[in-house]
Order: structure tokens, then sequence, then C-alpha cells
């Protein structure tokens, strides 16, 4: 299974990338057929996310409607999961309760996840293994979390966030070298439209009704 951020979404012409979907439809009606086929997890995840079967997608916040992705990528049971920042949206409480449910996963089903993140909180005790992809096309350390020195040496100092400091110290590693290799703090633009533009076979116009990244995709008109 694979959750990621761009879930519900499309491009819309004259409106914009990343729009979110607004059919009227209740969250009951979504792969129906699946939630029928395993209605004890089905109840076990409405529980969970803390989900109302009737609520109305086109009636649903962002936190709501991430809470819906995630209850329908988790129905079925998984063998691999690859989450990429699927919690951004996620009240304390939620997030918590999906990582405790996702670790139950791998721990009684041998399932195996693979979360990519920038919130670090509450994370400590969650993984099992570290995996650092760095900003030169490779890998960079990889292994289980409490064979990595760092680690063990900020658990003996008391860290109350020993893999927030080192998601910090890698990555502040990559911007020094960048800045003694002659290059700047500075990214480029990493939002659809550019993604699109470098990647001429990404047609946009073939999903936006004709409507292409440009002055349009930058701007609001007010008529």
């Amino acid at each position: 299974s694979y959750l990621d951020t761009d879930w519900g979404m499309r491009t819309v012409a004259f409106a914009g990338y990343g729009c979110p979907l607004q059919a009227d439809i209740p969250v009951h009606g979504m792969m129906k057929a699946l939630q029928e086929e395993y209605p004890e997890r089905r109840d076990l995840l409405v529980k969970l996310l803390g989900i109302d079967l009737q609520w109305r997608m086109h009636q649903v916040s962002d936190g709501q409607r991430r809470r819906v992705q995630i209850f329908l990528g988790l129905i079925r049971p998984f063998k691999i999961l690859l989450l990429d920042e699927v919690t951004v949206s996620l009240d304390v409480v939620v997030r918590q309760d999906l990582l405790r449910f996702l670790k139950t996963e791998s721990e009684t089903r041998g399932a195996t996840i693979l979360y990519a993140t920038h919130i670090f909180d509450g994370l400590d005790d969650w993984p099992t293994h570290l995996h650092y992809l760095c900003d030169r096309g490779h890998t960079g350390w990889q292994g289980r979390t409490e064979e990595l020195q760092l680690y063990r040496d900020l658990r003996a100092r008391g860290e109350p966030s020993p893999l927030l400091r080192i998601a910090e110290q890698w990555l502040r590693a990559e911007l020094e070298r960048k800045e003694e290799d002659g290059g700047a703090r500075k990214e480029a633009a990493l939002g659809a439209a550019a993604n699109r533009e470098k990647d001429p076979t990404q047609n946009p116009t073939l999903s936006g009704g004709g409507f292409s990244a440009g002055r349009m995709a930058a701007y609001d008109f007010i008529g």
C-alpha cells in the first residue's frame, strides 16, 4: 500500500494544481466492496481515526479528508506500507493512535512499514531501523536505530528527542557541504507546476481541461 499527500487532489482548468475533489459522496459509499470484505478492520479503523461514515466528502475539513484517505488505504491488510508525509493535518491524538496501530501491525502480522516524514515528535521509540537518504542521490547511514552511535550518545545524555537531533545534524551537514562547494542555501521550486515543466511527458493539459502551467497557475483572478 502507498499513502501520500496527493490523494483526493486534481488539476482544475484555470484554478491550479492540488484542488481537493468535492464530490458529494458519503464515506460509507467509498470503496464499499472493500469495506464489506473487512468489516472488523473497518470498524477498528473508524474508531481509531474518529471517522463518521456519514461524512460527505464535499463537507469535510483537510484533517478529516486525510483521515478518510488513511482509512481507505488501510482497510485491506498489507505486507508493505509506504507512508510519505501522510500524517500531515492529523491532530496529536489521532497521529499517536495511528502510529501505535501501525506498530502493532508490524509486530503481530510481520508487516513492513516505510515512513518518510519531517515530523519527529513521538517517534523516538517507534522505528526499528533508520535509512538516511542523502541529497547526492545515494544512501547514507542505515541500520537498526540502536546501532547508531549518535543515537546512543544522545540517549545517554538524556536528549528528549534524539531522532530530531539526528535529522537536524545530518541535514545541517548537507547545507554546510553545499556552501563549501560554492552553492547557496536555496533550492529549486518543487511544486506540481515546476515538476511538470521539467518532465514534458507529464502533460497537464491531459488532466486539466486544456489548463497548462503558466501565469494563471500563480495568480488569483476576481471577477
